[in-house]
């Protein structure tokens, strides 16, 4: 079994495996701090960061992850993009969970995020504390249902 499949396989219910997060941020001072906030060893763990558009393309070539963190606005580029290239980057049954966390809590800029594939639209001052309940259980929309057994 692949990592792909063993991470698929605890994403769909077993507790072995970490879900892996890439925190695309680009505020030190915060990321420092969404990073003690969803670490927990064995549920979820930040194993990549960006703090650019293009930083967050190469980490999404380079691996691949089972939730994004994305905020809109980066030191070079925006958020939507890497939500819509991320879209293209995985194969259907692999989708990541994406959670923009921003300060543009608009309902333009949210309607925008989701029709560009994210899942969740978090508002940086008033969900943070939603944040890791969302990582540790939230299921991409954009994935196929679980098969049943």
């Amino acid at each position: 079994m692949n990592t792909a499949e063993v991470r698929s396989a605890g994403f769909n219910g077993s507790t072995t495996a970490e879900r892996r997060i890439l925190l695309i941020e680009d505020s030190a001072v915060l990321s420092r701090r969404l990073v003690d906030l969803l670490s927990e060893p064995g549920r979820v763990a930040v194993t990549a960061q960006a703090a650019s558009q293009s930083e967050a393309l190469l980490k999404l070539q380079e691996s691949t992850f089972d939730v994004l963190v994305v905020d809109i606005e980066l030191a070079e580029g925006n958020g939507v993009a890497v939500i819509r290239q991320a879209r293209q980057l995985y194969p259907p049954d692999a989708q990541p969970l994406i959670v923009v966390l921003t300060n543009y809590a608009s309902d333009f800029v949210r309607d925008h995020c989701f029709a560009a594939g994210a899942d969740y639209f978090l508002d940086k001052m008033r969900d943070i504390a939603l944040l890791k309940a969302v990582v540790v259980d939230g299921r991409s929309k954009w994935a196929p249902p679980a098969a049943s057994h």
